[in-house]
């Protein structure tokens, strides 16, 4: 009996445990987009003027080794090729997921009739916020 009381404790501290670490990371819309909007907005216009160091200032240590400025040059003039300048954005979702924060974003383009969807991703070291990943979706993108 001790045994069954003992186990259903242990279990029922593991899963407060778990749910308080996941309620923890829960942040509202309007606090994701405090953090999410102004540094989404200052990558948006730094590929805009082609100014690597201020697109990766907000980055992570592994997105800064995935995309260095070598990488950036050769995927994103080539989408900026396609689809032009950015000119805007409009918040759709936030989601948690697998620690990370994702934020997703309607965009307008220059050359791009469509939307273009923007997803960037944060993680959260010491308290700042870093870009995890970053990618953008439109039809002209997907087209050959």
């Amino acid at each position: 009996m001790k045994l069954r009381k003992y186990f259903t404790l242990v279990i029922l501290l593991v899963s407060l445990a778990i749910l308080s670490g996941c309620s923890a990371q829960q942040l509202s819309a309007d606090e994701v987009q405090k953090f999410a909007n102004p540094i989404t907005e200052n990558m948006l216009l730094a590929m805009n003027e082609d100014d690597y160091p201020r697109f990766s200032r907000d980055f992570d240590e592994q997105m800064k080794t995935s995309l260095n400025e070598a990488q950036y040059k050769n995927t994103i003039r080539p989408i900026k090729a396609k689809i032009g300048s950015y000119l805007s954005k409009e918040f759709i979702s936030t989601e948690n997921k697998d620690g990370y924060t994702v934020v997703l974003y309607k965009a307008r383009f220059s050359q791009e009739p469509g939307d273009v969807i923007v997803r960037s991703v944060f993680s959260d070291k010491n308290g700042k916020k870093y870009i995890s990943g970053f990618w953008l979706d439109s039809p002209k993108l997907r087209s050959n």
